[in-house]
């Protein structure tokens, strides 16, 4: 998690060149980790988006309330500035980012132990993985990646989609039943 002192995201705000070389640093492979799980871009379109929203937070920050979360500020920043790219490349596929909620019951959709342990055991390669990844919905592949990429707690990522900690638990319950039915449904 990418923690920045009161001072240094003041001198964020008041556009220190020192301040925004720290930032880059701490955060841009964390950029392109994201972008490489996720959406599975060419290296030139990755850094394309990465440049872009360094562009835009560098102005933004300039408006940052200190009441709110800058890692939530600054990854919002950053899912807008991929929405902008994929409106941009209208040839490439992107799911609507609108989410349906079922009414169910919140029992119905935990995953016990068992059934995650089952799934990490199987051999999949790499490549199925990222297949069945593709066919989660945004925010669910999002938190997924939170989880088990960036190993974030579900309070971090509540902090960072803006979403209860109770569905973040719901998020990851179902989303690994689901990838466990398509990857066993593909062997």
């Amino acid at each position: 998690m990418i923690a920045l002192s009161d001072s240094q995201i003041k001198k964020l705000k008041a556009q220190d060149p020192n301040a925004f070389n720290e930032f880059y640093l701490q955060t841009v492979d964390m950029f392109f980790r994201y972008i490489n799980a996720n959406y599975f871009l060419s290296k030139e379109d990755a850094e394309d988006v990465i440049s872009d929203f360094y562009v835009k937070f560098r102005e933004a920050i300039k408006h940052f309330d200190d009441t709110l979360s800058f890692t939530g500020y600054f990854w919002t920043i950053f899912k807008n500035t991929l929405k902008d790219f994929f409106k941009k490349n209208t040839d490439m596929a992107f799911t609507d980012l609108k989410q349906s909620e079922e009414d169910e019951d919140f029992g119905d959709t935990l995953v016990d132990e068992f059934d995650i342990s089952l799934l990490m055991e199987n051999d999949f390669s790499f490549e199925r993985i990222q297949g069945v990844m593709k066919k989660l919905d945004d925010l669910s592949r999002d938190i997924i990646y939170f989880k088990f990429i960036e190993e974030k707690t579900n309070d971090e990522i509540a902090v960072l989609t803006w979403i209860a900690n109770d569905t973040i638990r719901q998020r990851i319950s179902r989303a690994i039943k689901y990838l466990k039915n398509l990857l066993d449904d593909n062997s």
